[in-house]
């Protein structure tokens, strides 16, 4: 049963989504839940955060998710998610790089929609076999680059098209990741370990 909301005598569906990834510790997965947020025209009701069942609830249930829609796998979640009713209409995927084949896959072959963190994957067979799998299950897919919810972005679409700055003949823009300069990968830090390993972060 789709939940909606009236407005105007207008209804719009509320989505619901479940997140792979996104647990403690984790750097992109808060951002997802923030900039799907900010429309209100999705809520977060199921997830597999973490590699651990532990963990995961622990993000869950701090999210105010109910217990039986945290999953200790993925596999597990697009399965039982895809058996329910009440089902996820889709899936984001906040996990490191390497992850996001085999976790798009899942979803796709059980029919659910998928929005992926980028890379999308590491070659392009591998990107191919996705999107006929969408087709092939009638899913939506897309990979999302969420800087566009950040504040400072928007703020700067604003000046652009307001024109308060003029004429725009060129963009510089910089991401440094800073917290990267010293080797803390050798110091058992998750997020750095995968991101210096060309074959984790493609």
């Amino acid at each position: 049963m789709p939940i909606e909301a009236s407005a105007a005598n207008v209804k719009v569906k509320v989505l619901k989504y479940g997140m792979v990834g996104g647990g403690p510790g984790a750097f992109i997965g808060d951002v997802h839940r923030k900039a799907i947020a900010m429309d209100g025209k999705a809520e977060l009701v199921a997830g597999a955060f973490s590699s651990t069942l532990e963990r995961t609830k622990e993000t869950g249930l701090a999210l105010g998710l109910a217990e039986d829609r945290l999953y200790a796998s993925y596999t597990e979640m697009a399965e039982k998610e895809a058996a329910r009713e009440d089902g996820i209409d889709f899936v984001a995927i906040v996990t490191p790089n390497f992850m996001h084949y085999d976790n798009a896959k899942a979803f796709l072959q059980k029919g659910i929609s998928v929005v992926c963190e980028k890379p999308l994957t590491f070659t392009v067979a591998e990107a191919e076999d996705l999107k006929k799998l969408a087709a092939d299950n009638g899913c939506l897919f897309g990979v999302t680059y969420t800087y566009t919810g950040h504040v400072m972005a928007r703020e700067a679409r604003e000046l652009f098209k307001s024109g308060v700055i003029g004429e725009v003949l060129t963009v510089a823009a910089e991401y440094p990741q800073d917290w990267l300069i010293d080797e803390i990968e050798t110091e058992d830090q998750k997020q750095a370990a995968w991101r210096t390993d060309p074959n984790r972060s493609g």
